[in-house]
């Protein structure tokens, strides 16, 4: 029976030594796995503070090109406006030139209606600038008096 024993004994061993093996060599492989993306990990975040430095190195460098030379870039923001100011000067004489152009094609096709308008504008400044001289001629006189009474 000893010797049944043993072999049934030796046996057990024999048979979890082989499941003992194989959970080993399952538990290499996740593992392996878990290894693989730590390091795939730690790839892609290498990778990520790589591209964030260079991006801040060259912001530095641009900044510190503008700052070392900003007669440069004066003279470059004034080449830009002058531009904008030329594109912005033309169209605004073709727009004036379009008004220009209505406003005598209405005015040959309205005669009448054009005289009687330009009377009405005409009337309205002679209004105002009338009533602003009687204003001056008014307040310089009450002017001089308030003055006094503050006095």
């Amino acid at each position: 029976m000893d010797e049944n024993a043993t072999r049934h004994h030796t046996g057990t061993e024999h048979a979890g030594a082989g499941t003992t093996t194989h959970d080993q060599s399952r538990g290499q492989q996740q593992s392996g796995t878990a290894d693989q993306a730590m390091q795939q990990a730690k790839s892609t975040a290498n990778q990520a503070i790589e591209q964030a430095k260079t991006m801040a190195r060259d912001l530095g460098e641009q900044a510190r090109n503008v700052a070392s030379d900003p007669a440069a870039s004066a003279q470059d923001l004034a080449r830009r406006a002058r531009e904008q100011a030329g594109v912005a000067g033309d169209a605004l004489y073709r727009q004036g030139q379009r008004a220009g152009e209505y406003l005598t094609q209405n005015v040959n096709e309205y005669p009448l209606t054009a005289l009687l308008i330009a009377g009405m504008i005409g009337y309205g400044l002679a209004f105002l600038v009338h009533t602003s001289w009687q204003d001056q001629a008014l307040w310089g006189n009450d002017a001089g008096a308030r003055r006094r009474a503050r006095q």
